[in-house]
This record gives structure tokens, sequence and C-alpha cells, in this order.
């Protein structure tokens, strides 16, 4: 149910606190100097230069009229440092309304902060992106901008239906100082390859040097890319990486053997041990928005070669997100978000569903754990 104007949101919400002094984690990098961030360059090159691929597996063969051979040696553009490591898929949050609020996008942004993560993942699907009007992302670039630069990394989701608004977006990207755009393949119609490939070039064209990631999502895209089709898409000069959310993990071993220079980033939270082990060099999660401490835990512990101390954090966070799954994972995120008084409303955007009863227990329960993690 929808509360009347005027009237409070029905449940339990903490009071939204007023954020005080830095906006960043203790110890965060100062903002970059004016021009500072990495471009691509026109030619497709950000600064730092370019790294060759590997020669990669042998299901990438092509064949020609003198049978087979390998693929050609793509070069990877090197991608900025800040680009790897953990950042959370940034949610949307709204008012009674049902409008973008932003007082409460800024409370979200510094709360991701604050549990040091290394960057923000702005305006995806977690973010709601395609329900959104073209100018609500936009506004969404903005505010997430002014509230995280300085912070960490910035990757802004352009990907749309359409070229026209994915290069709009990209531009919007560009003119915030944005370290990187990523794109969805376009969906709902049905594209051959080469206008997939064509779509991507025409976001590097208009995102004037910032990096592109690749998002690889087949099951909310439909659209199941081989290795040799993500290999071509890779060879676009620009495009730095990938945000690979599938369970194919030897598509991502594949990846990351092929080509030892890309940016690799692993997509479903509750597979990211499964990820780094892999080869992903970091993550882009929904569930970061809470839980980013644990999942900062379950990288060191990799990095560390703990493997086994690892599992046990993954598990940790998969007891959560098997809760969030049995609600919907948008709306029950919302929810928890608003237990823990970081937003205002548990609203999602229609036609998506949202938790908007009263007190649902076994989330009040997550709200409670994860605010002494918190500290809220």
């Amino acid at each position: 149910m929808r509360p009347r104007p005027g009237r409070p949101w029905p449940g339990r919400s903490r009071a939204v606190p007023a954020m005080s002094g830095s906006r960043c984690r203790p110890g965060a990098p100062p903002p970059p100097a004016a021009g500072a961030r990495a471009r691509a360059g026109k030619g497709g090159s950000p600064a730092g230069g370019r790294r060759p691929a590997a020669a990669l597996p042998p299901d990438c063969e092509e064949r020609t009229g003198d049978g087979a051979r390998s693929c050609p040696m793509n070069e990877i553009p090197a991608y900025p440092a800040r680009l790897a490591g953990l950042h959370a898929a940034l949610m949307t949050p709204y008012d009674a309304a049902g409008e973008v609020s932003e007082p409460c996008l800024r409370q979200l942004v510094a709360a991701v902060f604050n549990q040091g993560l290394d960057g923000l993942y702005v305006g995806g699907s977690t973010g709601e992106s395609l329900l959104l009007t073209t100018e609500e992302r936009q506004r969404v670039f903005r505010v997430a901008a002014e509230e995280g630069k300085g912070c960490g990394a910035l990757i802004g989701h352009v990907g749309a239906i359409s070229t026209r608004e994915a290069q709009i977006l990209a531009r919007s990207c560009a003119a915030l100082g944005y370290d990187a755009v990523s794109a969805i393949p376009p969906i709902y119609f049905q594209h051959s390859r080469a206008a997939i490939r064509d779509y991507y070039a025409a976001i590097v064209d208009a995102a004037e040097g910032l990096p592109l990631i690749l998002y690889n999502v087949p099951a909310m895209s439909g659209i199941r890319f081989t290795l040799a089709e993500l290999q071509d898409l890779l060879g676009l000069p620009g495009v730095v990486g990938i945000k690979q959310t599938t369970n194919d993990m030897y598509q991502m071993e594949q990846l990351h053997r092929g080509f030892p220079g890309l940016l690799l980033l692993n997509g479903f939270d509750e597979m990211l041990l499964a990820g780094l082990v892999s080869g992903a060099n970091g993550g882009i999660g929904s569930t970061y928005n809470v839980m980013g401490q644990r999942y900062r835990e379950l990288r060191r512990l990799v990095l560390a070669g703990d493997t086994a101390g690892a599992l046990a954090v993954q598990s940790r966070c998969n007891a959560v997100i098997d809760t969030l799954l049995a609600f919907g994972v948008f709306p029950a995120l919302k929810y928890l978000l608003f237990r823990l008084g970081i937003i205002r409303t548990p609203l999602c955007r229609a036609p998506m569903e949202s938790l908007t009863g009263g007190a649902i227990d076994r989330l009040d329960a997550i709200a409670a754990e994860l605010a002494g993690e918190l500290g809220r």
C-alpha cells in the first residue's frame, strides 16, 4: 500500500540520520585533480597504455579456407587501477510519491562508502535504470557524482534499448567526471551481433574517452555471448573490461586466461568467491549496499590464500541472500535499507513489486544483525 501524503510510511524504520564529517571512509583517496581521471582517448587507449592479450583457448579458433587458426590477438587497453576491486551496484531510492529521492540517494552513497567499498556502479539493474526516464537517470548520475567524487571509482551504466539514449547517458557521465561507463547489450528486439557491436562502438564514441566495461548478463538480457563473440567486443577500442554476471565460471576462467590484462568483474554476489578464484579482479553487487564489509573481508581472505576462511564469509553472505531471494532481491534490499534508516521508503518503481506491508520478521532479523555490523 501507499501512504497518503504527509503520513509516515508504515513499519519501524530507523530515523534517517544527518551525515556529518567526511562523506568517504577513513583513508579514502583525495579527489583527483581536475582532468586527472583516466580517459581512453579517441583512439581507445586510456592513460597507462595497452596490455596485450594472451592466446585464447582452443574453442576460440576461426575457420578459414586453410583450416583452423587461432583468433587474432587483441590488445586490451590498460584500465585505471581504481576500477578493480568491489563496487556497490547502487539502488535508487524513492519518496512516498514514487519520485527519485535525492536526500536518500545521498545518504545511500555515503553509507556505501562508509563500508570501505572501492566504488559505485550507478544506474544498473539494481538501480532499476530501465524503469526510469532518461532525465531521471541523468539526475541519479549527477547526485551520485556530487556525493561520491573523491571517495572511490564511479562507473555509470548507460545501457538502453536505443543507441541514441545510451549515447546521451554516456555524454552525461563524461561531463560529470565518471571513471568509466558500462552497458548491457540492447534488449527486447532481436539484433545481429554486428548491430550489437555497432551499439557498443557508438557508446565509446559518445563517452568522450571514458573506458567502457561490457555488461554480460544473459539471464536478464536474453543474449548469450560465446567466447569468440566476447572476444570480438573486447577488441573494440576503448573497451577495457567486462562485468560478468553469469554462473558460467568456465567462461570466466577462459576470459582470465585469454586476456590477462582484462578488467574482469564478477556480477553474481552469491558466487563472488567462485568468481575471484576463477580470475575476476573485483566484483559489482547489489547486496554490497548492505554487506560491503563482509565482501571486503572475503576478498581479503582470497588474496591472502585463505580459501576456507573466504568460503565461511561467502556462506554468511549467502544465508542472507537465501532470504532475499524468497521475497525478491530488489524489494527485499530496499526493505533492509529502509529498516536501517538509510532510505525513507522501501518503494520500487512499478511494475516491480514493493514490500510495503508491516514488519517482516525474517528481514527485520537480518536488518538488526546488519545494523550492528554497520554501527547504525
